[in-house]
């Protein structure tokens, strides 16, 4: 038995060191990749607008319009995955018949296994066709004939968040204790009411879901890259088409070998998106670990 415990606990310790050497080989890949940019541009790879890649020469590269897309495009998704997640919740725990919640439980699994492809070609198809036909462009300067746009995107990858933020706030609203359900039940709280007491005792879990949610939703690249039109516009109205590091990575990585220093502006614009996704992702555990320790420790 303690030979069985040991080689489970050296398999475990094994994977884990080798996830940990594959992150830093990624880190330190990019890194040495991103290093001729970084020293020719400095800082204002990151605060220029112009990005302009160039067969003659080196060419000029500052990924802030991207970057600002980026941070757009995640906070709009962020929103949206919060406000449904916490909807969705409420109304399952407080209002849904049981077999609606066991039917919209396993419709979230079936949305959470999607491939993003799936939610990227449907964005392309379904939902950039309804923004161009209620004619949301017109509302902006350089509005998008084709209905891709910033509010696309992050319509799409909001929708795709959804399951992913719902989980964690559920985990949290079940694990309130069952005392204080059944103090507001004493109290008459019923339905909202109730609803809105356990909201607030779960709003650090609800931050959480936010912080992991904005992580994943600054990295998406399929959907993104599908819905967004590939524009270097600054995001200052959603209806417009506009770009984000992921969707610029991933629509010019193919060719970067015909221009100097391409790749290595897009290995530093990975680098740079990496480090936003991994603190916003380490900070969301963070809050999420300790909400659970707080939920176990007041339900002793």
């Amino acid at each position: 038995m303690r030979k069985s415990i040991d080689a489970i606990y050296l398999a475990v310790a094994s994977t884990t060191a080798i996830v940990v050497a594959v992150a830093a080989t990624i880190v330190l890949a990019l890194s040495m990749e991103s290093a001729d940019v970084l020293a020719r541009e400095g800082l204002s790879f990151v605060l220029s607008p112009l990005w302009s890649p160039s067969e003659e020469g080196y060419g000029s590269y500052g990924i802030a319009l991207p970057l600002a897309g980026t941070l757009v495009v995640g906070a709009l998704a962020t929103s949206i995955a919060v406000a449904l997640s916490v909807a969705t919740v409420v109304y399952l725990h407080e209002y849904a018949p049981r077999q609606v919640r066991e039917a919209v439980s396993v419709a979230m699994f079936a949305m959470a296994a999607l491939p993003t492809v799936v939610f990227g070609m449907w964005g392309l198809s379904a939902v950039a066709p309804l923004v161009r036909e209620a004619g949301l462009g017109a509302l902006c300067a350089r509005g998008s004939p084709t209905g891709q746009s910033v509010f696309t995107a992050a319509l799409v990858v909001g929708l795709m968040l959804t399951p992913y933020a719902s989980s964690v706030v559920s985990a949290a609203y079940d694990a309130v204790p069952f005392t204080y359900v059944e103090a507001l039940h004493s109290l008459g709280a019923l339905g909202f009411e109730r609803a809105r007491v356990l909201l607030g005792m779960v709003k650090r879990s609800v931050a959480a879901a936010a912080l992991l949610s904005f992580g994943r939703a600054v990295g998406e690249t399929t959907i993104v890259a599908l819905t967004i039109g590939s524009a270097f516009n600054p995001p200052l109205c959603p209806f417009e088409p506009a770009h984000t590091v992921s969707s610029l990575i991933a629509s010019q990585y193919g060719n970067a070998f015909l221009y100097p220093g391409l790749t290595s502006a897009l290995s530093a614009a990975a680098l740079l998106l990496l480090a936003t996704s991994a603190v916003t992702t380490t900070l969301g555990s963070r809050i999420a670990r300790a909400a659970a320790v707080a939920a176990r420790g007041e339900g002793a």
